[in-house]
């Protein structure tokens, strides 16, 4: 398959375990393998917890999830939609280490810092203090550089409505 996952068909359940950046477990979730290739692998994934208002949008138990990994690349992207009626809420981006992917699971370690893309293509940068707060500037200064090169490539493929962005409409941003 190229992606590192082991030979596992659409379907298939997939591991995620979201690490602080200091490599603490934080959440570990279960996905459906939807797609994987040597781009990328999506997941399918359901928000299992209490309601979580996030001040721009709130998670709610039941909501949908379609999860992009890309081998290589610092960020992650969810794709959210609403449990009633799966209109599309928004895009949640995490800067992250790039994802280790092996076997059926799939590791990221998050940086803090986040973009939240609205359905009408409004960006929010969100936790850049909490990225500040990490030191990589200081400490890895390779690492701090890819994170903020990755957040200005997801900026960009909003602008230019490339997947999963396409659904923007041209109005917006």
């Amino acid at each position: 398959m190229g992606s590192g996952l082991r030979a596992v068909g659409a379907g298939s359940s997939i591991q995620v375990r979201r690490l602080t950046a200091d490599g603490r477990l934080r959440v570990v979730y279960t996905g459906r393998l939807q797609q994987a290739s040597p781009e990328g692998i999506v997941l399918e994934a359901y928000w299992e917890r209490p309601p979580l208002d996030l001040g721009y949008a709130v998670l709610e138990p039941a909501d949908r999830f379609v999860e992009y990994f890309f081998p290589g690349q610092w960020f992650v992207i969810y794709e959210i939609h609403h449990h009633g009626d799966d209109r599309l809420k928004g895009w949640y981006c995490d800067i992250t280490y790039p994802p280790r992917i092996s076997g059926d699971v799939i590791e990221i370690r998050d940086l803090a810092l986040d973009l939240f893309v609205t359905p009408g293509g409004e960006v929010l940068v969100l936790d850049e203090e909490e990225f500040e707060a990490l030191s990589l500037q200081e400490r890895d200064p390779q690492a701090y550089a890819a994170a903020r090169g990755a957040l200005e490539d997801l900026i960009g493929k909003v602008r230019r409505r490339e997947p999963p962005f396409h659904q923007i409409p041209s109005h917006g941003f």
